[in-house]
């Protein structure tokens, strides 16, 4: 017995002449097919909203597609699986079970989704690739050839998968990992036979602010071995999480640091985008590290504490085992290795660090008897120093002066504080109810967090009034240190602007 009928709306789409589909029983519109060999006539299967099934595609027993998902070529989706938002399934993929692919996701080829896999985001899962058990692929991470995720497993972020790589569990692979073998989670090692700490350049020395905001990028590399000897590759995130950073003396490093697997905004010296990929025997995690207090230089080593399983007379004991890069008790076949960190104190901005460009065009946008100021507040670059943020209202009109037929305005743009050539602004001074000035100008002609001056001298005389006249902003270096800042509007306007007090620049 059917269950929907093709209706006579139809559409062309990608060379292929669809038709809507109605449901027999409820009189429900559903989604486009081209033709009954698109959607079973028997159980639940449904194709809804705007979803298009086409080709040799078919929707099978209980599945579902909907939203703007499309399907084609000769994929299936089967069971109880189901397929929306705008994701799409192509040539002789499968989705099946209790499986979901949604968002933007893309599965092709002869890739394969089973149990109570996801799919989401900008996910691609390609070539003979197999997602199942509880498994989930997300973010823009892309899965290739014979790969297998399964169990609890997570692949998200940029992550790559290729080869005959297995990643099981409830391993993470995430960032810019690129996997092309096994990958096993921590209760796998039994040994270490390396471990090792740099920074990402190789370099042992690394210089921080002790502001909380500033990072630097560091390494930590080793070699696992499974119960049989065997080299196993070990994902970044598993890394990060079953390691510890201690002094020389191998105590636990009591300052306040602070470390993760995500690059924050003050990340200095600055990293080309990292690709974490196993080389030979090694598996390696990039960590951003900052500190939260001043202190002296300190060494900043790793350890690490693994399960080791043993054999005795037919009985398996185990035991919890330290690997440690620490000079001091150090009892392992790790030698000594270490960072040297040095702390600087917050940076206390003076005068001489700041640095205002201006700019003054005439006649504004053809009126006579107007003036336009643009002032760029920006570092001393003669002091190495460059913004990397600001914190600043935009579009506030923070002071107005009239006298006689003189009106002055004085008003911030906009949080941008790179050049950029094609920029415009427009601000509304609106003077009475009836009365305003629209002007629009070049804007971030240079670097620099941009204010504008707005003076006209027109109309009748006005008496005597002013507001206004200070605004607070602040600038951040590449390392995440604060200057603290005021604006203030001087004698005819003329902005002036100042380091505030010590104990305001709190970096």
């Amino acid at each position: 017995m059917s269950k929907y009928k093709i209706t006579n709306e139809s559409m062309e789409y990608n060379g292929y002449l669809l038709w809507r589909i109605e449901c027999l029983k409820t009189r429900r519109k559903g989604g486009w097919v081209e033709s009954e060999l698109n959607l079973s006539q028997t159980g639940s299967s449904w194709i809804a909203d705007n979803a298009k099934v086409y080709g040799e595609a078919a929707i099978l027993d209980n599945a579902v597609v909907s939203g703007n998902a499309e399907v084609f070529g000769a994929a299936r989706i089967t069971a109880e699986a189901q397929v929306y938002g705008n994701a799409v399934v192509s040539d002789y993929a499968i989705v099946t079970a209790s499986a979901q692919v949604y968002d933007e996701a893309s599965v092709e080829d002869s890739a394969q989704i089973y149990g109570n896999a996801t799919i989401c985001g900008n996910a691609l899962v390609s070539s003979y690739a197999k997602v199942y058990d509880y498994a989930s692929v997300e973010g823009s991470a892309q899965i290739y050839d014979n790969v297998h995720v399964y169990g609890h497993a997570t692949i998200k972020d940029r992550a790559y998968l290729y080869k005959d790589a297995h990643v099981k569990g409830n391993t993470i692979v995430s960032n810019n990992e690129r996997v092309g073998e096994n990958l096993y989670n921590w209760e796998d090692v039994n040994a270490l036979s390396m471990l090792k700490i740099s920074m990402v350049d190789g370099s042992k020395t690394a210089v921080l602010y002790a502001n909380g905001k500033h990072q630097v990028a560091i390494k930590i590399s080793l070699e696992a071995r499974d119960k049989a000897g065997f080299s196993i590759g070990i994902p970044a995130k598993e890394i990060m999480e079953h390691i510890e950073f201690v002094d020389e003396e191998n105590n636990p490093i009591q300052l306040k640091l602070s470390y993760s697997d995500q690059a924050g905004l003050y990340v200095y010296p600055p990293t080309e985008e990292l690709i974490q990929q196993r080389t030979g025997p090694v598996s390696s995690a990039v960590l951003y590290l900052a500190i939260h207090e001043y202190t002296k230089e300190f060494r900043l080593c790793v350890r690490s504490k693994v399960k080791q399983w043993s054999q005795d007379q037919n009985i398996q004991r185990i035991k919890r085992v330290e690997y440690t890069t620490s000079k001091e008790f150090n009892y392992s076949a790790i030698p000594p290795d270490y960072i040297a960190v040095k702390v600087l104190p917050k940076r206390q901005f003076t005068q001489e660090n700041i640095r205002v460009q201006t700019f003054t065009e005439l006649d504004v946008n053809g009126i006579p008897n107007s003036k336009l100021t643009k002032y760029y507040v920006q570092f001393n670059a003669q002091d190495g120093l460059f913004i990397r943020h600001s914190s600043c209202i935009p579009r506030k009109w923070f002071h107005y002066r009239q006298l006689g037929i003189y009106k002055g305005c004085t008003i911030s743009t906009d949080h941008s504080f790179s050049a950029d050539d094609n920029a415009v602004f427009t601000a509304k001074f609106e003077f009475t109810s009836s009365k305003f000035r629209k002007v629009m100008a070049k804007n971030h002609e240079v670097e620099g967090l941009c204010f504008w001056v707005y003076q006209a001298w027109e109309g009748l005389v006005w008496s005597y009034y002013e507001w206004g006249g200070e605004m607070y902003f602040s600038l951040f270096d590449q390392c995440g240190n604060e200057a603290s800042l005021i604006a203030h509007a001087g004698e005819e306007e003329q902005l002036h602007f100042f380091v505030r007090m010590e104990e305001f620049n709190h970096g």
